[in-house]
């Protein structure tokens, strides 16, 4: 007799057997608990005829887990590392399955999270299962557009999934607590006017909104220095801390009437590219390349400011990301449009039109030059609606420079 390794990062021994898995998700506060009943049902027809059988499986846990635990109906079920240093246990049997036979046992284990913010991936690799959630009424609930169904009971709502919600792309699980609101306001001095600032945040998160306020302080008079033009947007300026739902699945969203919707979660990086719409919006862009490519560009020239190591990263990140993708897509960026709310089976399409959109503009500002940038800044600030054709009109009658194949290749 041999004994067989049945393995979940092997593709063969999943396709040669069968591998159900039930899971609940229930959040709680600051820890979401996950309940996995897993069969494992033997048909490699190597082990046919009393040639051999299985005694143990290999089972992704997410890293940051705690508390595991696992049994079947009699007792433990005992477990140890992947000696790989790979993400996953394995989890020896209390008895061996045969060809034909069927071996179930339950692995639990928690995952911590912010106490207001309960952000997780669901992943699951099987055959066949379901997956449910449990979220306590005082808590919103964020989904990606997926089949699911849902049953309100006392207390809570049960979300139930079937397996082939999973397959392709980890489903991403926003619960946001329900918490009074909290506003800390500010008073920025601007070139010409002063702009008062309200960060509206739920309360317990006194930090981050003081942090968010002295970077928005901060950071829109450098916007002004590297756009060349004072800042054009309300008076009265509001940055909400915001749930995923709020923020249609992006980091970020500026609305273009004064106000900003912001993730907990997001850095610098995204609160800079926001504030930085304030210009693109007031230049009436028709195209979404020049309000994404200028966003990007004017983020990265004040984070060269303010934090280098951070802004190079950032053009690397970009830079590569469309040598990249460019074969795959090659689109246009006057064709490039995104959908109202972000989803992860479009994130890299998304995300090409990002950075292509930025070495473009990027390309036209090195050309130009910093002074002759600001000067074609203040023109398209002034000259209502502007379209591509708009645009590298100004671009080429300030520069003096020929842009046309520059635009072909890009546009």
């Amino acid at each position: 007799m041999f004994c067989v390794l049945a393995t979940s990062t092997a593709c063969a021994e999943w396709e040669q057997n069968e591998v159900e898995v039930n899971s609940v998700y229930e959040v709680g506060s600051g820890v979401v608990h996950v309940t996995k009943e897993i069969t494992l049902t033997n048909k490699d027809e190597n082990t046919r005829y009393w040639q051999g059988f299985y005694s143990s499986l290999n089972y992704p846990v997410p890293p940051d887990h705690s508390n595991l635990c696992s049994y079947d109906d009699s007792s433990e079920v005992k477990f140890k590392k992947g000696e790989d240093g790979g993400d996953y246990y394995i989890f020896t049997f209390n008895e061996d399955v045969w060809y034909g036979d069927s071996y179930t046992f339950t692995l639990e284990y928690d995952v911590r999270t912010d106490p207001i913010y309960t952000t997780f991936t669901i992943t699951e690799q099987s055959d066949s299962g379901t997956v449910g959630l449990i979220v306590p009424d005082n808590y919103e609930t964020c989904l990606e557009d997926v089949d699911y169904g849902k049953e309100n009971l006392q207390n809570r709502a049960v979300y139930t999934f079937g397996n082939s919600s999973f397959q392709e792309f980890p489903l991403r699980i926003d619960c946001v607590k329900t918490v009074d609101i909290m506003v800390a306001s500010e008073v920025v001095s601007l070139e010409d006017r002063n702009v008062n600032i309200s960060v509206e945040y739920r309360k317990g998160n006194d930090e981050w909104a003081q942090d968010v306020l002295e970077k928005t302080a901060t950071n829109l008079p450098l916007l002004e220095d590297v756009w060349g033009v004072p800042f054009p947007g309300n008076s009265n300026l509001i940055i909400r801390e915001s749930s995923i739902a709020e923020t249609k699945g992006y980091d970020g969203f500026n609305y273009g009437n004064g106000t900003i919707s912001l993730l907990h979660s997001a850095g610098d990086r995204v609160l800079i590219h926001e504030l930085s719409h304030s210009w693109t919006h007031a230049c009436n862009f028709e195209q979404l390349w020049m309000h994404e490519g200028y966003a990007n560009l004017y983020t990265f020239l004040v984070l060269k400011q303010t934090n280098p190591k951070k802004a190079l990263a950032m053009k690397s990140e970009l830079e590569g990301d469309y040598d990249k993708k460019e074969h795959q897509f090659a689109q246009a960026l006057d064709g490039w449009s995104i959908p109202d709310e972000y989803n992860s089976s479009s994130s890299e399409k998304i995300g090409y039109g990002y950075s292509k959109s930025f070495v473009f503009v990027s390309d036209i500002y090195e050309k130009v030059g910093f002074e002759r940038m600001q000067i074609a800044n203040m023109k398209l600030l002034t000259d209502g609606s502007v379209d591509t054709s708009d645009h590298i009109s100004i671009i080429e009658s300030i520069s003096g420079k020929d842009f046309d194949q520059m635009y072909a290749n890009f546009v």
